[in-house]
């Protein structure tokens, strides 16, 4: 695709994002915070329950709980018979790329983060607008800003110019140059791919070692994403104050929960990602639930159905539960956290499905909301928030139910504070019922001029075309700062002896769960322009190849650029592939673009492409 049309695309889509956000935050209450009273409510206060209490808030913060107490003059009053307050809930583990997501997070409960990665100038404005005199609609963050990574490991396949770590000898200068940039923490990447199949380039035990002790030494925590057990053990060995995920491989160690115990180490399991490696995008309910899903967005129900490209070892997620019940057991701190926005989930409603999965796994319901408020507070040193208390922040939501024998009652939302703010949840709901309005009114879009009985090309007219669209061009990972090449040829080995095929030829240049070349089929009007291909349900076409790791890519306009891939494996012999568009959770009515070519694994491919069609 050509670069510069790509970000005028992009461009665009973010600003009238941002004119959404606007309109629905611009009509916020007046900023002055006035007195509010919750009466006769039921209180989780970041540690316990408290059966009946009220709840006095005045100019953003907490000034009283008790029994019983006066009511101010002119403050409003809230009755809470039947309903639960809570503290803001944490997100202890997500990657903030837009300031959206810190308006959007907060209409689910989700009132702070703890970021894992994300770009140091983007956390840079985040972290200024944060020390501003008030109000902050958004929600609160943490975070290490960029990671400590090898060249071409984990973490470079985004797009973003990353500093790395070339040996353990510099560990201690790396670390100081990440506090001098701000970071709240130092986020370590130990992987070396091999569990999802990939060979990653990742520090070595001793350079890990050697930033752990930087880190301490300059007085942060150091949290450490390992991706096996043995490197989780080894991260712990290493004084890693906490674990970024539960390992990804069905390795399991009668003795991890001791040693975590014993490192005095927190874990934040992501079990929802993990669920989603496993292949399971809908583990936690989230898309069905009626008290949610009136405020997802087309882009939350692609995260939340979505499911990654690889999947992990079968009986992985069941040895992450064992480890969890391990760690419980062991009562080594467990922090709720989601890895928003990988497949299978998606900005603050994942929360609640995480709440839910660790349940599942062992916790009681009030351990889970600990291990969303009192606990990530404290250990993020989120100083105010996390509990309900005089003095503390009045960052709060208010829930039907008891979550603390139900903890489902989390996702029943009355009303969110922040800051003593009210939340115009109302107006966000109004917003996507406009956007699913807008999306409804495109599926009625006529098909493409020219779809007939679906062929797309059979290349047999000499030439490389398409019968509609826009043809066929090379795209590759370049705009998001890869160097991965591909060339485009037609050829006259065709499928059964037909008279011509696509040749697609190129090279991976490095290792990246986010790498890609290959060719690319636009069917609208225009490079990228969305075309309802929704009275054909499947892409199919025939290919041979060299045997790499091979991909269908599908865009569409409700995903907001980011594709759903479907794997697939190219032999040398002519086959025939089958694409149904409901596997990648799509309808069909906004198609942007299909991409077929090599991915993620570095090296060079080559690959044959014949007969592409719709049906």
């Amino acid at each position: 695709m050509n670069k510069c049309r790509c970000k005028r695309i992009v461009l665009i889509a973010l600003v009238a994002c941002a004119i959404s956000f606007f309109l629905v935050w611009s009509g916020e209450q007046d900023p002055q915070a006035g007195w509010i009273v919750i009466e006769n409510v039921r209180v989780f206060d970041g540690q316990k329950m408290l059966p009946r209490a009220t709840v006095v808030v005045n100019n953003g913060r907490i000034q009283a709980i008790g029994p019983s107490l006066a009511v101010p003059v002119g403050a409003e009053v809230i009755d809470g018979r039947g309903k639960t307050l809570l503290p803001g809930l944490i997100d202890s583990h997500v990657h903030l790329w837009s300031r959206d997501t810190l308006r959007q997070t907060p209409v689910f409960g989700v009132t702070a983060m703890a970021d894992m990665f994300t770009s140091v100038e983007f956390a840079a404005g985040i972290k200024k607008d944060q020390e501003a005199p008030g109000p902050h609609p958004q929600a609160f963050i943490v975070s290490p800003r960029t990671l400590v990574t090898k060249a071409g490991g984990h973490g470079t396949q985004y797009g973003l110019q990353i500093p790395t770590l070339e040996n353990a000898a510099q560990a201690r200068s790396f670390v100081d140059a990440r506090i001098a940039e701000g970071s709240d923490f130092i986020k370590i990447i130990y992987d070396d791919g091999h569990v999802y199949n990939f060979h990653l380039p990742t520090l070595s035990r001793e350079e890990m070692a050697a930033v752990v002790a930087a880190t301490h030494a300059r007085g942060k925590m150091a949290i450490v994403h390992a991706g096996s057990l043995k490197m989780c053990r080894e991260a712990l060995e290493a004084g890693a104050d906490g674990l970024a995920h539960l390992n990804f491989d069905d390795a399991f160690d009668p003795d991890f929960g001791q040693l975590a115990a014993a490192k005095k180490a927190f874990v934040i399991p992501t079990l929802s990602v993990l669920a989603s490696m496993s292949g399971d995008s809908g583990a936690a309910g989230i898309v069905s639930d009626a008290r949610l899903a009136p405020y997802l967005k087309d882009n939350d129900l692609q995260g939340l159905t979505g499911v990654f490209s690889f999947k992990t070892s079968a009986g992985a997620y069941t040895a992450a539960e064992r480890t969890l019940k391990q760690l419980h057991e062991y009562r080594v701190p467990i922090l709720a956290g989601t890895d928003a926005p990988n497949p299978g989930t998606a900005f603050g409603p994942s929360l609640h499905g995480e709440l839910a999965l660790l349940v599942k796994a062992g916790l009681t319901p009030s351990e889970a909301l600990q291990s969303a408020t009192s606990i990530p507070a404290d250990i993020f040193g989120m100083k105010g928030r996390g509990r309900i208390a005089p003095g503390f922040i009045a960052d709060l939501v208010l829930v039907d139910g008891d979550p603390g024998r139900d903890i489902d009652a989390t996702r029943a939302i009355v009303a969110v504070w922040r800051e003593g703010l009210r939340v115009d949840r109302a107006a966000y709901r109004t917003l996507v019922e406009r956007e699913r309005a807008a999306r409804k009114s495109q599926s009625a879009a006529a098909p493409p001029s020219g779809l007939g009985e679906g062929l797309i090309s059979d290349f047999a007219g000499g030439k490389i075309a398409s019968n509609f669209g826009q043809g066929w061009m090379v795209s590759t990972d370049s705009y998001l700062g890869g160097k991965s090449k591909a060339e485009l040829s037609l050829v006259g080995d065709g499928v059964a002896g037909s008279q011509g095929s696509l040749r697609i030829e190129g090279t991976i240049a490095e290792a990246g769960a986010i790498r890609w070349a290959g060719a690319m089929f636009s069917p609208g009007t225009s490079v990228m322009a969305p075309a309802n291909l929704s009275v054909k349900k499947a892409l199919v076409f025939w290919a041979k190849g060299n045997g790499r790791s091979f991909a269908v890519m599908v865009y569409a306009q409700s995903l907001g650029f980011i594709p759903k891939v479907q794997s697939i494996a190219i032999g040398p012999e002519w086959r025939e592939f089958v694409c149904p568009f409901e596997k990648f959770g799509l309808a069909g009515f906004d198609i942007t673009a299909i991409l077929i070519g090599a991915v993620n694994l570095p090296g060079d491919f080559w690959l044959q492409i014949d007969n592409v069609r719709l049906r």
